[in-house]
C-alpha cells in the first residue's frame, strides 16, 4: 500500500506527478503548523525542502533537490514506486480525488465536440468533476514520465 504523503508549496510539481503516480498527496497548505497537524491527524509522510520543518515534524522527508527528476530519484532509493502512468491508476492531479473511467455518453455536452468525435476512453475526477481523456496532454505526461524512466 503507497504512504499517504502531504507536501510544502515548494512541491508542486512533485506533488502534482505523486498524484499522478496514484499516490494520494494533499498540496496547497502554507502554513508549517497546519501540514504537521494534517500529517498527524491523517497519518502522511511530510515531503518539503525546509529543513526546519523537517526537523519539528515527527515524519517527514527532506527533499534535497529543486530538480524534479532528482526528487522522483530520491524518493525511489527511499522505496516509493512509481508504476508507469495509467488513467486508472492516477489520483486527480488537481485536486487529489479518485479518477474513473465514465462512458463516452455520459460527458457529451462536458467537453469539446472535436474531442468527443476523436476519443472513445474518458476519465472523470470523483471530487471536482474534471473530465480527462488520453489526449496531446496524456500523451506529453508519458513521454516526460519515459524520459524520466530513462534518467533513473
Amino acid at each position: 500500500m503507497k504512504p499517504k504523503l502531504i507536501a510544502d508549496m515548494m512541491l508542486g510539481r512533485l506533488a502534482r506527478w505523486l498524484r499522478l503516480y496514484g499516490y494520494d498527496t494533499v498540496y496547497g497548505v502554507k502554513d508549517d503548523d497546519e501540514i504537521i497537524e494534517i500529517a498527524k491527524k491523517e497519518g502522511r509522510i511530510i515531503l518539503t525542502r525546509d529543513e526546519e520543518l523537517a526537523k519539528r515534524a515527527k515524519n517527514a522527508i527532506l527533499i534535497s533537490s529543486n530538480k524534479f527528476e532528482e526528487q522522483i530519484k530520491q524518493l525511489m532509493e527511499l522505496g516509493f514506486t512509481f508504476n508507469e502512468l495509467f488513467p486508472e491508476n492516477a489520483r486527480c492531479p488537481k485536486c487529489n480525488g479518485l479518477i474513473k473511467e465514465i462512458p463516452k455518453e455520459k460527458i457529451k455536452d462536458k467537453v469539446p465536440p472535436g474531442v468527443y468525435e476523436k476519443y472513445n476512453e474518458f476519465y472523470i475526477c470523483t471530487e471536482c468533476g474534471q473530465i480527462y481523456w488520453p489526449g496531446r496532454q496524456w500523451q506529453e505526461m508519458v513521454k516526460i514520465d519515459k524520459k524520466l524512466r530513462e534518467s533513473i
